[in-house]
């Protein structure tokens, strides 16, 4: 990736010089069509510059909720642990049941899911931004929405119903 000069291209004296007080359209009108053309090169470098912003933003955002997810889901281990060790855990034959630490396993996966599958979205919209298109990616959002809307509801179904 190039580096993109933050000030669009300036009008040169020479130019503006040869386009004032010019009768002849053709010749300014040529010269002007130039300078546009580089103004909107100039322009779709700065567009895809902020694309990369974006994506990056919107990457940094899944690490800070991966970070949340598995910092929680430790968090929830260790005190389901701790319980056990005090002896203030329910009392039921499951084992599955008896403490809330399978759900802090569980959440540090779906964390570290999350981190594997960010990444790969990263990478994949960088190269559409570098490729100049767009291709609208819904399923993979809509499985990993309604996958963690169902793995949600059951870990709380599980945890205050059993």
């Amino acid at each position: 990736m190039s580096v993109v000069d933050p000030t669009p291209p300036p009008l040169p004296d020479e130019l503006a010089a040869q386009i004032q007080g010019k009768a002849d359209a053709a010749t300014s009108s040529t010269t002007l069509s130039m300078y546009r053309t580089r103004l909107s090169v100039y322009r779709t470098q700065v567009s895809n510059l902020r694309s990369h912003l974006a994506n990056e933003r919107t990457h940094l955002s899944y690490l800070r909720t991966t970070v949340s997810l598995v910092g929680f889901g430790i968090t929830l281990n260790r005190f389901a642990i701790y319980l056990i060790q005090q002896g203030k855990t329910p009392e039921t034959t499951h084992r599955m049941l008896r403490d809330a630490g399978h759900a802090g396993i569980g959440m540090v996966v779906l964390g570290l899911l999350l981190l594997l599958w960010s990444i790969y979205r990263y990478w994949r919209v960088g190269e559409d931004i570098e490729r100049g298109q767009y291709i609208a990616r819904q399923k993979g959002t809509l499985v990993a929405s309604f996958g963690l809307l169902a793995l949600g509801g059951l870990t709380a179904v599980w945890l205050f119903l059993f």
